[in-house]
C-alpha cells in the first residue's frame, strides 16, 4: 500500500507550470516598467518650466510638494521590490517540470496479464527487458528456494535476454494491480535444437508477493520426478491456454521430454507435471516450446499440437535449489 500512496502523491505537483513561469516573467517586467516610469515622472517634476513659457526665462528648479515626492518614492520602492521577488521566483523555479510529471506513473504492461492470487506455477508474468527495448509475456514455473532460504521461481530462459537482470511483473488484481515480483538472476537460452538448454531463474523480492507452490494455486505439487517413460500422461499449464493441456509422452532424453499436448505463445515457462493417483502432481519440467507438424512455420499464428519441456531436476542440482511443495488436503 505504501507504494500506491507514493504513486498517488507523486501525481500532485507543487511546481509551477510553464504558463505560470511566463506570468511571473511578465509581472517582473511590468514591475520594472512601473519603477522606471515613476522615477522618470519624479525627475520631470523636479525640472518643471514656469508658466511664462519656454522662451520667458531659463529653466528653474521647482521641487515638487513633499507629499507628492514621498508618494512617488514609495511607489518606486514597491515596484522595485516586486520585480526582485518575481525575478527570484523565476531563477529558483525547477527546469525539468515536465520530466518530473511524466515519470510518476504506475507500473503497467503492454499486454493484459490474467490476474493471479499468488505467484506460482501457472501465473502469468511480464518480462521487461533491462535495455528498455520491450519485453515478453510468459508463464511462471515451479517455486524454489536457494540453500540460503531465498524464494525464486523457474521459467523459460528465452523469456529473458542472456546476462540481463531483467525486472518481472505480474497482475495481482485490484487497484493498480501490476506489481514487481522479482528479477532474473540466471538465464540459459542455447537454442531450440536437440539438447540445447532453455531455462531461467527469477529471484523474488522478499515475501511481500503472495506465493503458492500449487499449479494455478489449486493443484498441489508434492515433489519432483525424473522417472518418465513413453506413453505416460503429462500435463502443462500456461497463461495463454488458461487451462491444463495433457497428452502422452513421445520421447525422453537427458534434459528434455516431448509430449502430445497443445499450447500457445505465452505458455512458455509454465509447469509441466505428472498427475498422481491421489490427485496431486509431481514436478517434471518447464514448458519451453511447441510445434505443429501440419503448419511448422506458423509461429504464434496457430496453436501448437506438441510440447517440449526442460527437465527441472538437473537444474535444481546444478543451482543448489529445492522445489517448494505442498501436501494435498485430506478429506474433511
Amino acid at each position: 500500500m505504501e507504494r500506491v500512496y507514493a504513486q498517488q502523491l507523486a501525481s500532485f505537483s507543487l511546481q509551477p507550470s510553464r504558463a505560470g513561469l511566463l506570468m511571473l516573467l511578465l509581472g517582473a517586467l511590468a514591475s520594472v516598467a512601473v519603477a522606471v516610469l515613476s522615477f522618470l515622472l519624479d525627475r520631470i517634476k523636479l525640472y518643471r518650466v514656469p508658466n511664462g513659457g519656454v522662451f520667458a526665462s531659463p529653466a528653474i528648479r521647482y521641487p515638487p510638494a513633499p507629499r507628492d515626492r514621498t508618494r512617488a518614492s514609495w511607489l518606486t520602492i514597491g515596484a522595485a521590490f516586486a520585480a526582485v521577488v518575481c525575478m527570484t521566483a523565476i531563477w529558483l523555479a525547477p527546469k525539468d517540470v515536465e520530466h518530473t510529471a511524466e515519470t510518476a506513473q504506475p507500473d503497467l504492461t503492454p499486454i493484459a496479464l490474467p490476474a493471479s492470487a499468488a505467484v506460482g506455477p501457472g501465473a502469468g508474468i511480464y518480462v521487461e527487458y533491462a535495455d528498455g527495448s520491450g519485453g515478453m509475456g510468459c508463464t511462471a514455473g515451479f517455486l524454489v528456494r536457494t540453500s540460503g532460504g531465498e524464494a525464486g521461481v523457474l521459467t523459460a530462459g528465452h523469456c529473458n535476454r542472456p546476462r540481463k537482470p531483467t525486472k518481472v511483473v505480474m497482475n495481482l488484481g485490484g487497484i493498480l494491480p501490476y506489481a514487481k515480483l522479482g528479477t532474473f538472476v540466471r538465464t540459459v537460452n542455447e537454442g531450440v535444437h536437440d539438447e540445447q538448454h532453455d531455462i531461467g531463474l527469477i529471484m523474488l523480492d522478499g515475501d511481500h508477493i503472495p506465493q503458492s507452490p500449487a499449479v494455478a494455486a489449486r493443484l498441489p505439487i508434492t515433489g519432483v520426478t525424473t522417472a518418465l517413460s513413453v506413453g505416460q500422461q503429462l500435463c502443462k499449464f500456461g497463461m495463454s491456454s488458461g487451462e491444463a493441456e495433457c497428452g502422452a509422452i513421445l520421447d525422453v532424453t537427458e534434459s528434455k521430454v516431448s509430449f502430445a499436448a497443445g499450447g500457445q505463445c505465452g505458455d512458455s515457462g509454465g509447469p509441466v507435471y505428472l498427475m498422481q493417483d491421489d490427485g496431486a502432481a509431481t514436478a517434471v519440467g518447464i514448458d519451453i516450446r511447441g510445434s505443429n507438424p501440419a503448419n511448422p512455420n506458423a509461429g504464434c499464428l496457430a496453436p501448437a499440437k506438441f510440447s517440449v519441456a526442460e527437465l527441472v531436476q538437473p537444474w535444481l542440482d546444478q543451482w543448489h535449489l529445492t522445489a517448494m511443495t505442498a501436501q494435498p488436503s485430506g478429506p474433511p
